[in-house]
């Protein structure tokens, strides 16, 4: 109930307002803002208005997925520029357009056709079939309902119709993919030579001034993104108090009435010698006639010295995965091996060498080298099992018991976690610096500061009134409610907080500066007399397998004309430092059909991606996509040439 009305509290809030503002001669802008929802449009599309909470809402999940992919490798600083910002805006613009596309021409995906692709989706499927269960966990981890998602699949469906219509246009000539063919197999014999900025940092002098000047000049590359220190505390099964501990008489008790469950049915250990017809042999009938005198034979001479079994079973079986432990199979029960096979092993004694016995993989002879008779596991055996079990149960019950409580508690005394975790015994949580983009999956507390707790912790109620928020299922049986300690407004970072790392640039910049400046006169001296004295060993290289080269290398490699070569080439690499190239030699190697048809798909795949560009760029400008707010654009620089 308190949750309820906590969710509805804003929506009670616009009733009062609009009921309260005819009172009022003037509104103010704020009243304007109410009636126009548009007032604070970051930018239209179709005549409609794209709020700045859609916008924040879709970067957080632009940022997520990034997350994703990465693995949680992924600084969330650098989605706070004008760049970052222009380019979420433009995919925004660019859904919107493709929505009014759609409604413009009533195209349209029934919502029988949608189901018929969620029943049909693998992610949904269990042993073949269309699990509900699969479909409502996924639709609870994403905090959508059943109606919900079906309305987004039909709109992305028709979406990707739109989408595909174009790309299914795409070619690309026969004459392009043989250059690009050429262009990307053509391989060069280089040895290189380099210039470590390393080397030069001696010669390096970079001042305070020098530090605060480029600080001043580049203030915007130091912004941090706005965080969180908070606290959490986690409710489940494994963090509830336990409030009692079975009796010695009870876990026996519960042995007495479960000796079933601690039944441990007979097994048996067994080696073989698998003799397997020949399978080259054309007349199958003699191919087996063959086997099983082979396996007669053998069977004869490891009765008159079983000593001889595991080296006969190292020399014969046809068994490549237990041949060299000398046919060991190790303890199985009854049931495990194939029928025949298992009747042998099961009606022998220990120690008896039985056999030839046919199976569908051949003839087996079978050495029983061990028995573990069928027995009841002792009290003392199980003991600790049979405490985990009455454990696991007891909190299963306590968590049941008090998980409305927690709810209950953590929201009516919203200003403090510490009631929580004296009466349920939980362990409070400590996080720095959380972000919007949220924790590395590798994180230890991913699992518990999921999407959804980080929503409502940048949320007024958690921001700006202080309070806990509502407990958050973050998976089956585990509730999270955390709250904030300490909230960082997104800021430039202070001059002493970035000066070591501007330092560090900086002289960096100049040692790369001056190894790059050694490098040219060596090139100069190069050219004019050819001298390899200091080269490294010959790679063969081509952009599509640089070896160990960075990209910058291959292209200069690559470009000197094969006319011209052998010949020296050089250039600065992304680690600051410059590379001598003595390009030896080029060559074409002969043409693979599989390679031309690799390069074919890559090609239209970037042809397609050209063309859907395009498409999307007509229609924002067919439903006249028009940006309110000027930090909302960017314009990329120009290349001078």
């Amino acid at each position: 109930m308190f949750q309820s009305f906590r969710n509805q509290k804003r929506w009670l809030m616009l009733i009062a307002m609009i009921l309260i503002i005819p009172a009022f001669v003037f509104i103010g802008i704020n009243g304007y803002s109410r009636l126009n929802p548009d007032a604070n449009a970051i930018a239209k599309v179709d005549g409609k208005g794209i709020q700045p909470e859609e916008f924040d809402y879709q970067k957080r999940e632009y940022i997520e997925r990034m997350r994703q992919q990465e693995g949680g490798a992924v600084d969330p600083s650098i989605f706070e520029t004008q760049e970052a910002n222009a380019a979420i805006l433009q995919n925004i613009a660019t859904r919107r357009a493709l929505q009014a596309q759609m409604a413009h021409h009533y195209m349209n995906v029934s919502e029988a056709d949608a189901i018929n692709v969620i029943k049909n989706a693998d992610a949904f499927k269990k042993d073949g079939q269309f699990s509900p269960e699969l479909y409502e966990n996924y639709l609870a981890a994403r905090g959508k309902s059943d109606q919900q998602f079906v309305y987004e699949l039909r709109r992305d469906l028709v979406q990707d119709m739109l989408v595909n219509s174009v790309a299914q246009t795409t070619f690309v000539p026969k004459k392009t993919v043989a250059l690009l063919n050429d262009i990307l197999r053509e391989t060069r014999v280089v040895r290189t030579m380099s210039f470590d900025p390393s080397s030069y940092m001696k010669d390096v002098k970079v001042s305070e001034e020098q530090i605060k000047k480029y600080y001043d000049e580049h203030k915007d590359d130091y912004r941090a993104p706005e965080s969180l220190n908070i606290q959490f505390v986690v409710m489940s099964p494994e963090t509830v108090k336990m409030t009692a501990e079975p009796s010695e008489q009870e876990l026996k008790d519960f042995y007495e009435q479960n000796r079933k469950k601690y039944e441990v049915e007979e097994s048996r250990r067994a080696a073989h010698i698998l003799i397997a017809p020949d399978a080259n042999e054309a007349d199958k009938a003699k191919a087996d006639q063959d086997a099983k005198a082979k396996a007669e034979k053998i069977l004869a001479e490891v009765k008159a010295d079983p000593s001889k079994f595991a080296q006969l079973a190292k020399e014969n079986s046809a068994d490549p995965g237990t041949a060299e432990s000398g046919g060991d199979l190790d303890f199985f029960t009854q049931g495990q091996m194939v029928p025949e096979f298992d009747k042998a092993v099961f009606g022998a004694k220990k120690d008896e060498i039985v056999g030839p016995v046919k199976t569908e993989f051949g003839y087996h002879i079978i050495h029983v080298t061990d028995i573990n008779p069928a027995h009841v596991r002792s009290f003392e055996e199980v003991r600790s099992e049979i405490l985990k079990f009455w454990q696991d149960q007891h909190r299963q019950s306590m968590f049941a018991e008090n998980a409305d409580g927690f709810t209950n508690m953590v929201y009516e005394q919203s200003d403090s976690l510490d009631p929580a975790v004296e009466k349920y015994g939980l362990t409070l949580h400590t996080l720095d610096g959380l972000t919007q983009s949220g924790l590395p999956k590798t994180s230890p507390d991913a699992q518990y500061i999921t999407k959804r707790v980080i929503e409502d912790l940048f949320s007024p109620d958690c921001l700006q009134e202080k309070r806990n928020t509502q407990a958050v299922e973050v998976a089956a049986n585990t509730l999270v409610s955390a709250r904030i300690v300490k909230h960082t407004p997104a800021h430039i970072k202070s001059f002493d907080e970035v000066k070591g790392e501007i330092k560090d640039q900086l002289e960096l910049e100049q040692a790369s500066a001056l190894a790059k400046k050694a490098g040219e006169a060596k090139l100069a001296e190069l050219k004019a007399k050819k001298d390899l004295e200091g080269f490294g060993h010959e790679l063969t290289v081509s952009r599509i397998n640089p070896q160990s080269q960075s990209m910058p290398l291959i292209q200069a490699e690559m470009a000197v004309p094969a006319k011209s070569l052998p010949a020296f080439t050089g250039t600065t690499v992304p680690d600051g430092a410059y590379v001598i190239s003595y390009v030896e030699s080029s060559k074409m190697p002969a043409a693979d059909d599989s390679q031309v048809d690799e390069i074919r798909g890559e090609a239209l795949t970037s042809q397609s991606r050209a063309d859907e560009a395009s498409f999307y760029e007509g229609l924002k400008k067919l439903y006249k996509m028009e940006i309110l707010k000027k930090e909302y654009e960017y314009q990329a620089p120009t290349v001078m040439k």
